[in-house]
């Protein structure tokens, strides 16, 4: 039975459950106007990001504890889990059935995720048609994540007192997060880039207006950012975090801030070619639907430096994206706190696309 939401009433709590950090954040919908009613957030330790039963009960401690401050209302929760535990894939099809679909591309990918397939769950998004050798097929999205992940990460819920009533992928909850704001009937006409930067993977997506088009996990982020910076200057990885912030607060010296962007320059020089691959591979499928603007997420886009320099290398306009653009927020004090109203916040987007789009699911 599909989730039904009451217009007017609370959204289900998105739960970005990342792989360094955990978001909450509800919502609620009232005279076609959203307000941000709570959000929480909690970095997960390092020794417990790298075992997995310290992870699980350290999420489970830390997600009753956010639930205790009131800040939320129910506990109806839409969840995603780390993006790296997901395997995404196109794959082109004739077309056929939807009833013969799912076998179809159970087979097509067996043997191409580093799992057995019948340990798999897997489900697909419709990107489009493409012109064939002798008729159109379909261009799909496949997400894959394994059984044991799956079960690690629903136990781990029940065990914090959530009550999942979905679970959703990154990617899609990204374009969930921003779709609110494509209401023409022109915007569907719209391409834009998604490039959602967290600690271990960036996720691109491709999006029609509503419509995600492509999707693709890389293993680069935030991760392997500091650790070039680290190499660089010599200083032990966890001093770097705090270096980088009170560069992108303003507050460290300039000579630092040229230090660091010159130590990124490799990293960068990386990612922006993967995402040039992901361009042409769009490009290549889509002709003739040019990518209007790159819009840059996640913990990682808060540097607007490293933003600009991809931005640059991909010959894109593009800008730092705002999750709770034309969002009203309830005036909490806790809220207030976790939220800097003065700036974007581009590492909410998966939270905050998780519980819009439980309403739009309805």
């Amino acid at each position: 039975m599909p989730l039904r939401i009451v217009k007017g009433k609370n959204l289900p709590i998105g739960a970005d459950l990342g792989s360094s950090t955990i978001k909450l954040a509800q919502l609620r919908l009232a005279d076609d106007q959203y307000e941000l009613l709570g959000a929480d957030s909690r970095q997960i330790p390092p020794e417990c990001q790298a075992d997995q039963d310290q992870r699980m009960a350290f999420m489970a401690d830390a997600i009753r504890a956010m639930l205790k401050t009131k800040t939320f209302t129910g506990r109806q929760s839409i969840v995603s889990i780390p993006a790296e535990t997901t395997v995404v894939q196109h794959v082109k099809m004739p077309h056929m059935k939807p009833e013969m679909l799912t076998g179809a591309l159970r087979a097509e990918l067996e043997g191409k995720l580093p799992y057995p397939l019948e340990d798999a769950i897997v489900r697909h998004v419709l990107a489009g048609d493409i012109p064939g050798d002798s008729e159109n097929q379909q261009e799909l999205i496949t997400f894959s994540v394994s059984r044991d992940v799956i079960e690690a990460y629903l136990g781990m819920s029940r065990r914090a007192k959530l009550d999942v009533v979905g679970v959703n992928v990154e990617s899609c909850a990204l374009v969930e997060c921003f779709s609110r704001l494509f209401r023409r009937a022109s915007d569907a006409e719209r391409t834009i880039l998604f490039v959602d930067m967290g600690a271990r993977s960036t996720q691109v997506v491709f999006s029609h207006g509503k419509h995600i088009v492509f999707a693709r996990n890389l293993q680069i982020g935030g991760d392997q950012f500091d650790q070039a910076i680290a190499d660089g200057l010599r200083i032990p990885v966890e001093q770097v975090h705090s270096l980088r912030v009170d560069l992108q607060n303003d507050c460290g010296p300039g000579d630092n801030a040229e230090q660091v962007h010159h130590h990124l320059a490799g990293p960068i020089e990386t990612l922006a070619n993967e995402l040039s691959k992901c361009l042409r591979y769009y490009e290549s499928v889509f002709r003739g639907r040019p990518v209007e603007r790159a819009i840059f997420l996640g913990g990682q886009a808060h540097d607007k430096r490293l933003c600009q320099s991809l931005a640059r290398h991909l010959n894109l306009p593009a800008q730092i994206g705002d999750p709770l653009l034309r969002i009203k927020r309830a005036d909490v004090e806790q809220l207030n706190e976790k939220m800097d109203q003065r700036e974007p916040q581009p590492d909410w987007a998966v939270a905050v696309g998780l519980s819009v789009g439980a309403e739009m699911a309805a």
